[in-house]
Formats: structure tokens, C-alpha cells, sequence
């Protein structure tokens, strides 16, 4: 771990230095929260910069190189200076904050670096990237480090770009080149920072949310709420463990035995994937479904968009309360609030697009819930839309750079003709329920007796609630259709609408758990309230248990580094892969064996960022809209491999503009019939050898 340390602090120092020169806007966007906002400095420098780069290297201004980031960095910080030589009461303002506030800034930075550096410890149990969609996230953040100049190259499909929503990939391409640490170790460091982000992101929410609507509660309250979001959303489950292993203990015993052995014993053949494939599976039925959250993906470890975006909603949600805190404007259009809120959104959209819905949905809600606390029903209506009308054409307009160069894979909206048991609903979401709803109805029931009137920090949380809400009832309706065969049909959908449902319930429950003291005077029924919602707690938070113990065994520290996998199962291989990415530059195609999904084959282009002509065969099915090209190119591959014409040879690696051929293992298990002497014959000649592997440059 010690030998690991120096990255992650260096990593850390990195993202910091960063977070520094956004202070000030950061303390402008929230003037009015408790903590000035500090620990979201982190993201908005990170998207400021990464957008910026993102923008240039598409218009071919700047490449994507240090240099770049030097000079930008240099800008970003000279008009720091700037703004504050002619703005000196600011600035006495801005030193004024660090003076009052340094305590608590110290306090989030420790939180965030405790997340930090135990989430790396953890993952460094099971650093390797192989295995779910690690080939897929790494193989993105790989060829977007070669390139100069944006889009990125798909390194699957040689001569097209990226056909997927990579923007998160590429925030994390930006801080490895910026850090100038290997990705095969910023990977893992990538997984622990967004989780580190999720923790203390929540915690300030949450904790801004609770303190806004009472400003003299102590600070220990503030922390101690705000905290028990921060672990629900990052560390928390559901209550499937609960009744997997009640359902265990009853299969066992023919009848519920109530001791601590039969429990353990139950416990230990729980498995936690089945928290996130329970609808559909238990019991087996023809539709088969998606729900996971925030703990399970940092346990796998993929860097796929909806883990990606986490710390962007987050701080999309933050900036709305900030700006609702704002003194409402008479004005129709909101520019202050419209402009960032369709800029985070594009982001938000090219890092997983599904969010730009999710996310619209709960603007939507909470604008006009705002607007109705201030205006008459029909002004608050068309402060909604008009606000909503523009948001979405300057989203468009941001996304552009992006767009330009995707093609969008759904294929249309469909009815369900399937609806989820509700005690399997219950079994995911009930412990929400049960934390939320009781305060919700106590504070509808009391808005509309008129014993009390909506705060702010009560309309964004009942925001939450019913966004929340939504995106678990929307699956039960329509599915977005996808290439998914029948038994699937919504699991995409599902999957992506109840994530967000998720974190946003997580993050409610924090602010009405702590509501109860207020709304329900009688105090044994409070005190059972919070009693039954302790208990909750506890079963959510028992999920990492299973998980984190199941897939890490936490036994045999192997450090971050991500290839040691590589280096024991194809130790030529990985040679061949250390040779290119030390020896060529650019981005060259080079030709490797085309494989399945979820598997080592494509591993040379995933490691070095290099195009090959054809990688994992379903996923570029999703992405390019069929199969027909994908197929096409598959069966090339196999003809240059095992043909024995010279020029048919020739022309195929001609069509697709080989460099260079490899020649290993997966190779030799692929194709049969190799005929590896006719890239010596087309006038190839052996560059790299190491056992029968072998890399042959045209």
C-alpha cells in the first residue's frame, strides 16, 4: 500500500491544484451555502478544463497534449488575477471565507482523502482491468490519451470515432494525461475518486439542504444528517440481503430459525449480484431486469457512464439549490439559472445520456415548484416552459462538438407488457419508502392544513422524492427499445431510470429523517420513526459486507497497478504491449484477433489505444446500429490470417490501412488455420519477438 501511496497523493495533489483556481467561482455559484460549497471546486475545475480542451481539440486549435493543459492552466489563473485587481472587495471577501470557514473546507478535504485512499486500498485487492466492461471503459480512456485532436478514434472499429458516450472516459483520459501517471494505475485511482466525490458531494448536499432550512442548528447535526445520505448513496444497498437470507434460512431449515448460527450461516451463501438481478431472475421469468446503485459499481469497478456522471448530477442538483436561494427575478428567462444548467446537462447527456432526461425531469419539477411558491399557477407554468424551451436549445447547442459525430443506437419507444411484483418493488425501494413517505404525507398533510409553509430545502427535497418516484413507476409503462433480445427488453431502460432513483432517494431520506424532529410532535412516534430508520440503515449499509468481502477477499494486497493479470496469463503478449506503447506513436491500425464480448480478445488495442480492424463483436453491434458491418469485418480479419493469396492479402490490409499485424496467443486460439509467413511474403518484417508472439510491421 505504502508503494501505491505516492500516487494517490500525487493524483490527488493533481485534481487539487485544479479545484484552487475555481475557488472563486465556486464561492460565487454558493454565496449561500453553509460550506461556500468548497468541495465542489473539484468538479467544476475538472469540467471547465476538460469541456474547454474538449472544445478546442474538436475545433483542431489546441491538441490534447501537457502543453495544452499548461497554457490553459496559466489563463485560468491569470484571470483569477485579473478579476480580482479590479474587483478588490471580492477578493477581501474570498480571503474573508478561507479565514472563517478553513475548518470546515479541512474537514471535507479529510472525508474526501479518507474515501480516497480507502477505496484505492480496496480496489488494490483486485486491481486487474479484465473482466465485465474493464476492456471497453479502459480500452476509451486509452485511445483518447493518443489522440491530438477530437472525436477519438474507436479502437474497435478501425477508421471511425467513437460512437458511444465517452465523455466521462474522457474527463478521466484528461486527469491521466494531467497527472501524468499510467492509466493502467489511474484507472483504479479514477473508480476511488468518483466515489470519493459521490461521499462528500452528498454529504454537502445534504448538509447545505438541512442547514438552509434551519440556519441555528448545530454543526454536529448538520454533519451527522448530511453524512447519513452521503453513506446511503455511496455505501448503501437494499433490503434484498435481508430477505435473500431470511428466504436462505427458511429453504434450509424448512422454517425461519431465529438464531445468530442459523443467520451466519444463511449469510454466507448470500450473493450480492443478486441485489441488482432480482426482478426477472427470482423467480426466473421471460422479463429479466437491471437495478443497481452507486456500491455495486464501485465493487466491479467499471468506469461506464451512469458511475461516470455521478459527480456531475451531483453537482447539477447543488447548483440548482444554489441558484433557487437566489432572490427570485421578475424577469421571465432566467439567464443564471438557464446557461450553467444547460452546459452541466450537455455534459451530463455526452457522459450518459439517459441523465439528460432524468435530470430535465427533475428540473422541470423543481423550477416549477419554485416558481409556483412566488407566482400565480399560470406565471409559474410559463416560467417553467420558457426556462425549460431555452435550456434545451443552448443544451443543444453544447452538446454539438459531440453530436456532430454520433449516431444515437435506440431504436424507438415501447410499450411494456410486463409489470413488476410489488413486493419486489418493496424488497428494492421499500426501505426508502419507508424513510421518506411517512415525513412526506406528514408534510403535505400540514402545507395543506396551512400549519406550515414549504421551505425551499422541503421543495427540493420532495423534488427528489418525486422524481425518484417517477423514474421507478416510467419502466412499468414504456422501455426504450434497444438490440436486446425479448427477455431484456426493459432491463436497459429500467436499469439507467432507477439508478438515478437511487441517489436521489438517497439523498432525501437524509433531509426528512432529519424533518421528523420538527413534523411529528409526538414523541414515542418519533422516536419509533427513527428507530425503524435506524434500522433500515443498517440493513442497507450491511450490503457492502457481502459485497466488498465477496469480490476482494481483502487477504492479498496486489497494489493499483491494473496489468498483472496480463503479465501472468499472456506474459508475450503483454511484452508485445509494452514494446508498442513505448515504440509507436500516433495511432496506427493495428490488426489483432477479433473475439466475443467479455473476454481477452481485443486486449492489444484495449492496452496500447491502437485501432484494430474489428473488436468486440456485440458491442460494436450496439454501437454501429447493426451487424452487417461488424460481421463484414470480422470475416476480413479471419481472411488475412489464414489466407494463402498473397494478394487478397494485400488488399485487405490494404482497405483497412494496417501497420502493423500481431501475431499471439489469442491469435493462434482464434484461428486455426494461421498462416503467419504471408506477412513476410507481402514484405512485412518482424519488429518485436518475444516466444511465438510476434508483431510484424507493413
Amino acid at each position: 500500500m505504502l508503494s501505491d501511496l505516492k500516487f494517490i497523493i500525487f493524483w490527488y495533489l493533481s485534481i487539487n491544484s485544479i479545484a484552487l483556481i475555481f475557488l472563486p467561482l465556486t464561492f460565487t455559484l454558493f454565496k449561500k451555502f453553509w460550506d461556500k460549497g468548497y468541495i465542489f471546486s473539484k468538479i467544476i475545475g475538472i469540467l471547465s478544463f476538460s469541456y474547454l480542451t474538449f472544445i478546442l481539440g474538436v475545433l483542431k486549435i489546441l491538441p490534447f497534449t501537457n502543453l495544452s493543459f499548461l497554457i490553459l492552466f496559466c489563463l485560468f489563473t491569470l484571470s483569477n488575477f485579473i478579476y480580482f485587481f479590479f474587483n478588490r472587495t471580492v477578493f477581501k471577501d474570498f480571503i474573508q471565507t478561507l479565514k472563517q470557514k478553513y475548518k470546515i473546507f479541512i474537514f471535507e478535504e479529510i472525508l474526501f482523502l479518507i474515501i480516497l485512499i480507502s477505496w484505492s486500498f480496496i480496489r488494490g485487492f483486485a486491481p486487474d482491468l479484465e473482466g465485465l466492461e474493464k476492456y471497453m471503459d479502459w480500452g476509451f480512456i486509452n485511445t483518447i490519451l493518443r489522440s491530438r485532436f477530437f472525436p477519438p478514434q474507436d479502437m474497435w472499429f478501425a477508421g471511425s470515432s467513437i460512437n458511444y458516450y465517452y465523455f466521462g472516459h474522457y474527463i478521466f483520459a484528461f486527469l491521466t494525461k494531467f497527472s501524468t501517471i499510467s492509466s493502467t494505475i489511474t484507472y483504479n485511482l479514477s473508480v476511488a475518486t468518483i466515489c470519493a466525490m459521490a461521499f462528500t458531494f452528498s454529504f454537502s448536499l445534504v448538509s447545505n439542504l438541512i442547514y438552509l432550512f434551519a440556519k441555528k442548528i448545530k454543526f454536529n447535526q448538520v454533519v451527522f444528517f448530511g453524512l447519513i445520505s452521503a453513506f446511503l448513496l455511496t455505501f448503501g444497498g437494499n433490503l434484498h440481503p435481508l430477505y435473500k437470507i431470511i428466504k436462505i434460512n427458511i429453504a434450509d431449515n424448512n422454517k425461519l430459525i431465529l438464531t445468530k448460527d442459523a443467520f451466519v450461516k444463511s449469510a454466507s451463501k448470500y450473493w450480492y449480484p443478486d441485489a441488482t438481478r432480482f426482478i426477472g431472475y427470482d423467480p426466473v421469468t421471460t422479463d429479466k431486469t437491471i437495478h443497481e446503485f452507486p456500491i455495486y459499481s464501485f465493487v466491479v469497478s467499471d468506469l461506464h457512464g451512469h458511475l461516470n456522471d455521478l459527480p456531475i448530477i451531483l453537482f447539477f442538483l447543488a447548483f440548482l439549490l444554489s441558484i433557487a436561494l437566489v432572490k427570485p427575478s421578475k424577469k421571465v428567462l432566467n439567464l443564471i439559472l438557464t446557461v450553467p444548467s444547460s452546459l452541466i446537462l450537455a455534459i451530463a447527456y455526452m457522459t450518459n445520456a439517459w441523465d439528460f432526461a432524468v435530470y430535465g425531469i427533475f428540473f422541470a419539477i423543481f423550477t416549477f415548484l419554485i416558481n409556483l411558491k412566488s407566482n400565480k399557477l399560470s406565471t409559474a407554468l410559463a416560467k417553467t416552459l420558457l426556462n425549460g424551451f431555452l435550456t434545451i436549445i443552448l443544451w443543444y447547442i453544447f452538446t454539438l462538438p459531440f453530436s456532430l459525430n454520433f449516431t444515437p443506437m435506440t431504436q424507438g419507444i415501447k410499450l411494456t407488457d410486463s409489470h413488476t411484483p410489488f413486493y419486489q418493488l418493496f424488497i428494492l425501494y421499500g426501505g426508502f419508502w419507508l424513510m421518506t413517505i411517512p415525513i412526506v404525507l406528514v408534510l403535505i398533510y400540514k402545507f395543506f392544513r396551512r400549519h406550515l409553509k414549504l421551505t425551499k430545502s422541503d421543495i427540493f427535497a420532495l423534488s427528489l422524492f418525486i422524481t425518484a418516484t417517477l423514474l421507478i413507476i416510467i419502466p412499468e409503462f414504456i422501455y426504450i427499445k434497444d438490440i436486446y433480445i425479448y427477455e431484456h427488453r426493459r432491463a436497459n431502460t429500467m436499469f439507467k431510470l432507477v439508478y438515478q432513483a437511487f441517489i436521489l432517494y438517497s439523498l432525501s431520506s437524509g433531509y426528512f429523517i432529519f424533518r421528523a424532529k420538527s413534523l411529528i410532535s409526538k414523541k414515542l412516534v418519533r422516536n419509533f420513526y427513527w428507530l425503524l430508520a435506524a434500522a433500515i440503515f443498517i440493513v442497507h449499509l450491511s450490503y457492502p459486507y457481502f459485497s466488498v468481502k465477496s469480490f476482494y477477499g481483502l487477504k492479498n494486497y496486489q497494489g493499483l497497478y491494473g496489468l498483472n493479470y496480463l503479465k501472468d496469463l499472456y506474459p508475450d503478449n503483454f511484452q508485445a504491449i509494452e514494446w508498442l506503447n513505448q515504440n509507436v506513436s500516433g495511432q496506427p491500425v493495428i490488426l489483432e484477433a477479433v473475439g466475443d464480448s467479455y473476454t481477452t480478445f481485443g486486449q492489444v488495442s484495449v492496452s496500447t489505444g491502437l485501432p484494430t480492424v474489428q473488436g468486440w463483436i456485440v458491442h460494436e453491434w450496439l454501437w454501429r446500429g447493426g451487424y452487417d458491418g461488424p460481421a463484414a469485418r470480422q470475416v476480413d480479419v479471419q481472411k488475412i490470417y489464414e489466407t494463402k493469396d498473397i494478394n487478397e492479402a494485400k488488399t485487405l490490409l490494404q482497405k483497412y490501412n494496417v501497420k502493423y499485424v500481431f501475431v499471439g496467443a489469442k491469435e493462434s486460439e482464434k484461428y486455426p488455420n494461421l498462416n503467419e509467413s504471408i506477412f513476410l511474403k507481402i514484405g512485412g518484417q518482424v519488429v518485436f519477438q518475444s516466444g511465438k508472439t510476434k508483431i510484424y510491421q507493413l
